[in-house]
């Protein structure tokens, strides 16, 4: 039970430092292997499934590592990161979560975490917003300091994005 809280209390956590833009301390959440991707969702007639369903395989809106990830922060910090300025007002709403047996690696324990998300964001002072629904496929790792993400896969929900941007994270 302790490690079922310490993992909702890391989910919440971020999405708390994400919603208010706290990137560089978002970072310190991620393992220095981290690999964070968002597939490309397609569409396709019912038939035997294999792999993660509706989803293109080796495709990608975003194939992330730590060095990328911190690169797309340290310009979020510049005046040069057009798609957020103004930033946008976002809200990740985390529900769902399904965490599974803890299992040693090398590198240290890991759990699988899924949750659903759901993301609001908003731009200017427009009456218009965007809603992102997706699945999120974690493994978080136990390193000394705490619980890290080591591997983070978004399923999206909607096969054609409705937003002209991916300027932030899930």
């Amino acid at each position: 039970m302790e490690r079922t809280q310490a993992l909702l209390n890391c989910l919440y956590h971020e999405a708390e430092l994400l919603d208010e833009g706290r990137y560089r301390e978002w970072l310190a959440l991620l393992a220095e292997d981290v690999r964070y991707r968002v597939p490309v969702r397609v569409t396709k007639e019912r038939g035997p499934e294999g792999g993660v369903s509706g989803v293109m395989e080796g495709m990608y809106h975003l194939d992330e590592d730590y060095t990328s990830l911190e690169m797309r922060v340290a310009r979020l910090e510049t005046g040069f990161a057009w798609a957020e300025d103004p930033p946008s007002r976002l809200r990740h709403f985390v529900t769902n979560v399904r965490i599974g047996e803890p299992r040693p690696t090398p590198k240290g324990e890991e759990s699988e975490v899924r949750s659903n998300l759901l993301i609001f964001r908003s731009r200017w002072d427009r009456p218009d917003y965007t809603f992102l629904s997706a699945e999120r496929r974690d493994v978080w790792r136990q390193e000394e300091g705490g619980w890290r993400l080591a591997c983070r896969t978004v399923i999206l929900d909607s096969a054609t994005l409705p937003t002209h941007n991916l300027s932030f994270f899930f």
